[in-house]
């Protein structure tokens, strides 16, 4: 009951929106009050094992009730997966807000095979070699403006030579050393036109 009817009622709401901790609480107090005494609220006495424990799955002794917030992170990561995988649907223009759990998750589990690279953000996405360019060049990375980490394709960053006009502030001695390893990497990067980027 607490797994598909308590939890159910959530999907619909985490799908959409990051619920605030005070929420999340809240139903994980009613799913505990169900479990342990069939109704809302339970008192601390009545709670025999810790609701972690209560929670994990099955093959580890436990229940098997979702975690509210993980699972909201995963159904927010669909969307950044949509967004990528269909970019002409008519909602893509919409700005995506993802916190940085589900940014991690969907960067983690995304990877990229170029193709004209206009359907691949340069400095966020994992395109090079595996690795987002955070990874390998994480001076030079925070130098970017957000806006522009968000929103510039591996095309206009290569052919235009957008990338190099994207750092802002005064080079250190170390950020040199990470823009000419950049460079030197990037200067080996082929874009197939009319062949779209796959993403996986």
């Amino acid at each position: 009951m607490v797994q598909f009817v308590l939890t159910a009622t959530v999907i619909y709401h985490a799908m959409a929106l990051d619920l605030p901790p005070w929420a999340i609480k809240g139903i994980e107090k009613i799913m505990r009050g169900f479990v342990w005494k069939g109704r809302k609220d339970a008192k601390g006495e009545h709670c025999l094992i810790a609701w972690k424990k209560v929670a994990r799955l099955k093959e580890l002794g436990g229940l098997d009730i979702s975690n509210i917030q993980k699972l909201g992170w995963a159904l927010r990561v669909r969307w950044l997966w949509l967004h990528k995988i269909e970019p002409d649907k008519p909602w893509t223009s919409l700005p995506m807000q993802a916190n940085v759990h589900v940014q991690a998750i969907f960067s983690m589990a995304m990877a990229t095979e170029i193709g004209d690279g206009r359907h691949t953000l340069f400095w966020q996405d994992r395109w090079l070699l595996g690795q987002c360019l955070e990874d390998i060049a994480p001076l030079i990375h925070s130098m970017i403006p957000k806006r522009t980490v968000n929103r510039r394709t591996i095309h206009e960053a290569i052919v235009d030579g957008a990338w190099i006009r994207d750092i802002h502030g005064v080079p250190s001695t170390e950020v040199i050393s990470e823009f000419l390893h950049l460079g030197a990497i990037i200067s080996e990067v082929v874009l197939h036109q009319d062949i779209p980027d796959v993403h996986f």
